[in-house]
């Protein structure tokens, strides 16, 4: 059974509506390490509902979360270390927050990919009173909080532990504030120097009294989780496993659930994280790709399918070799539609990846990226055919096509990339070549007339080859030195292929 039909079962027997909650800190461009949570969770709603489970997918934004770390090329905010982050303005200028200019693109981009969740600011939550119940809850077990979080630090929080940080009224700073004393729901502080991930954060020396009720702070993380939980009555949370990890994010905010908001935690999807091209992904490192940047290079469902395996297992997605992942999807599809056997584990991770009723194409990536080069949209048709490939949405092929273009130009391996010489140019260097090897070209133009199948035109191309008396590596550096003035190239069955008839009768007769 899928993971994500297990835990739909898991919440049919706990009984009513589910909700599922997700959630980013969006501290810079959201790339799709931070998209995997939300989709996965979408992939649990689907699961219900496909269960006859009553399901609704939300998603939180973490903007009360404090500015930690400027992302690079966007030194101007340097001076908003320590605020929330929604209290800090765009840099580019074209939106209301800094928050507004990330997360609004992300989720216009998750719709891509089938995932529409309620939307929720933390910041308006905190500030619309949404969690004054929370707020009295918390700070009535207070004590019981402290000592939850005691049980898994190495260092005790004091006695007179507040789970609330205030933001100052004077500075606007949350990083820097010191909670001094709690008396109701009245907490007194004062602002002072702070250090944070992207260097020091200088309080303002204020001293003052606020009421927590009036949502001008936030709780500290594992108390925030829960206080989530109990406020939008979560039964579900896909989350990756640094909060899975034994004393961590998800055993803390569980008893803190079940102990002080008297809710019993959600059913967790704990994941394993993926890397990007074999390092962690890291915005300031360079090392990311939005899921606008993904919708240029692959459709949507191959990385829903990506993110739909199994949960408990590091993977890697390396760009310089989509072309196996999309393969992969390619195979699953297969199954789907008959073309080949498959278990149904296989079967029903393609339906959970569809984002609209799926139409087979089946038709190779690096085929599709060769395709665009060498040919013009509306001979794409007939050029597929003429490979073998048939009962394909033309629609999809015409998509996958420009995708894979994109994918060449951009992390495409140098014998994928090139320019097709025009026919005249090619029958000029064909003339320079050994007569043997005219005959190899010539014989090979001849057998498409009857060959069909790339695999076996494949084979062909050795056969000729040898019944010439020339060396097939010859033949195939004649094949690519004559089309694009390279040694090595696309394979060579399938580019030729792809020519078009008419093309290589000229170039090659």
């Amino acid at each position: 059974m899928h993971w994500s039909d297990e835990a739909a079962e898991r919440l049919g027997l706990r009984g009513g509506s589910q909700v599922i909650e997700t959630g980013t800190s969006i501290s810079g461009i959201p790339h799709i390490g931070n998209a995997s949570d939300v989709i996965r969770g979408d992939c649990v709603r689907r699961s219900c509902q496909d269960a006859g489970v009553d399901a609704r997918l939300i998603w939180v934004s973490d903007d009360m979360d404090p500015f930690r770390k400027v992302p690079a090329g966007m030194e101007s905010l340097k001076d908003y270390l320590g605020f929330p982050v929604k209290d800090i303005p765009d840099p580019k200028g074209c939106h209301s927050s800094f928050v507004d200019h990330f997360a609004n693109p992300f989720i216009e981009d998750l719709k891509e990919f089938g995932v529409e969740p309620k939307i929720y600011s933390a910041t308006e939550l905190y500030r619309s009173g949404a969690f004054k119940d929370e707020v009295v809850l918390a700070f009535e077990g207070r004590k019981n909080i402290l000592e939850i979080l005691n049980r898994f630090r190495k260092e005790p929080l004091p006695d007179d532990f507040v789970p609330w940080t205030p933001i100052c009224q004077k500075c606007g700073k949350i990083s820097t504030t010191t909670v001094t004393g709690l008396d109701g729901t009245m907490v007194s502080y004062e602002c002072v120097d702070k250090e944070v991930a992207g260097g020091d954060t200088k309080g303002c020396g204020y001293v003052g009294v606020q009421d927590a009720l009036k949502g001008f702070g936030k709780f500290p993380w594992r108390v925030e989780w829960a206080a989530k939980w109990h406020h939008f009555k979560v039964t579900c949370e896909p989350f990756g496993k640094d909060h899975a990890a034994a004393g961590g994010s998800y055993d803390t905010s569980k008893i803190i659930s079940e102990e002080v908001f008297n809710w019993p935690a959600p059913i967790p999807v704990a994941y394993e994280f993926f890397t990007l091209n074999g390092a962690k992904i890291s915005s300031s490192k360079g090392n990311v790709i939005t899921l606008s940047d993904w919708l240029k290079i692959a459709e949507p469902e191959v990385l829903r399918y990506f993110m739909f395996k199994k949960l408990n297992k590091a993977r890697d997605i390396n760009l310089r070799m989509l072309p196996n992942l999309v393969d992969e999807f390619d195979q699953i599809e297969r199954m789907h539609f008959g073309k080949e056997s498959g278990d149904v584990e296989s079967k029903r991770m393609y339906q959970l990846s569809q984002v609209q009723e799926p139409k087979y194409l089946n038709i190779p990536y690096t085929f599709c990226a060769v395709l665009g080069q060498v040919s013009e949209e509306q001979d794409y048709e007939s050029r597929a055919r003429w490979n073998g490939y048939d009962g394909f949405d033309t629609k999809r092929l015409k998509n996958r096509a420009k995708l894979a273009g994109n994918w060449v130009e951009k992390y495409g391996p140098d014998y994928l990339r090139f320019t097709l010489k025009t026919a005249e140019e090619v029958k000029a260097e064909y003339l320079k070549l050994d007569s043997r090897i005219q005959t190899c070209l010539t014989q090979l133009v001849d057998a498409l007339e009857s060959v069909k199948d790339p695999s076996i035109y494949h084979k062909k191309i050795y056969e000729t080859a040898r019944a010439n008396n020339v060396d097939p590596p010859e033949l195939f550096t004649a094949i690519y030195k004559t089309l694009i003035g390279k040694e090595k190239g696309p394979k060579a069955a399938m580019f030729l292929m792809s020519l078009g008839e008419e093309y290589l009768k000229q170039a090659y007769k």
